[in-house]
């Protein structure tokens, strides 16, 4: 379920814009929560031996972290005049993904922002470093956000995997669908959901009876929930691919999808996926764990 009560998003205090905080006011004029904005700050000027004494350091390092805090400031204030709940941090950070982690699962966050920069013509995520250690290391929803504003009734895509093909933990698509379902009755958008796989010629199955079987899985899952027939996907081509084609065909403005990490060194698995999907996808994504994801950042530094 995504009960909204506290949201944190991360703010870049040298961006005029601020995408990610665009969106998530969007959401509280329909859902009512309190908001903190994260500034996750580092200058390599700033390090220990590269220019200034370290007797310097701490005094040079707060001043560094108060003119951002101010910057927060002044980004909630007005926010604070309409009645909204916000509070500000300014913390040194880096890596940047490591505070975020941290200071969501002290403020206990039911969902973390961040935005996500456009890198091409075609507007597609190509996620940073940082980002990808987020997409690894959240616990909570992650939403990933670009520039581009969400309609005015909303398409929300959901990528499931009910035959667990890439070995994803039992439940976590129902909590994809659950979460799909919350955000669309928050935004009174209109959900679809996707489950698309690609049968290998050597194993042994026939094609018809895998689809069969994928259809099966597929109507299953979904039995008990409210989508039109109409609104589920069920397709015979990668991953990658196929989710990529259906968000430009629906003209998606998120794609909520599930990810597992096995290790600290582990590939990322996006739902029924690998993680290149994410460097083909145009709109904004919000990333499921599953229940009882445990970050491998260390909470207590």
């Amino acid at each position: 379920m995504l009960n909204l009560k506290r949201v944190l998003v991360v703010v870049d205090p040298d961006q005029a814009d601020q995408p990610a905080l665009e969106k998530v006011l969007t959401l509280e004029k329909l859902a009512d929560f309190d908001i903190t904005l994260l500034s996750c700050g580092y200058t390599q000027y700033l390090v220990e031996g590269y220019y200034f004494d370290a007797i310097d350091l701490p005094t040079l390092r707060q001043e560094f972290l108060d003119e951002r805090k101010a910057t927060l400031e002044s980004i909630a204030a007005p926010l604070r005049e309409n009645g909204l709940t916000v509070d500000t941090l300014s913390v040194w950070a880096h890596p940047a993904y490591e505070a975020t982690v941290r200071e969501a699962v002290k403020l206990d966050a039911d969902l973390v922002v961040q935005h996500t920069r456009q890198h091409s013509a075609l507007s597609r995520l190509l996620l940073t470093h940082n980002d990808w250690q987020l997409v690894r290391c959240c616990p909570m929803p992650l939403l990933l956000v670009k520039e581009t504003s969400w309609k005015d009734r909303p398409v929300l895509l959901a990528a499931v995997d009910p035959k667990h093909a890439r070995h994803k933990p039992a439940g976590l698509d129902h909590k994809i669908l659950d979460i799909t379902m919350d955000l669309s009755n928050t935004l009174k958008g209109d959900v679809f959901v996707t489950h698309s796989f690609s049968q290998i010629p050597l194993s042994g199955k026939h094609l018809q009876e895998a689809r069969q079987e994928h259809q099966r899985a597929f109507e299953e899952l979904l039995s008990g929930y409210d989508i039109p027939e109409s609104h589920q996907r069920l397709t015979e081509e990668a991953p990658e691919f196929a989710l990529s084609e259906m968000e430009r065909e629906l003209e998606a403005d998120v794609v909520i999808m599930g990810a597992i990490s096995r290790s600290i060194v582990s590939d990322v698995f996006i739902g029924s996926t690998t993680e290149k999907v994410l460097d083909f996808l145009e709109c904004d994504v919000l990333i499921v764990k599953p229940e009882g994801f445990k970050t491998p950042v260390k909470l207590n530094d």
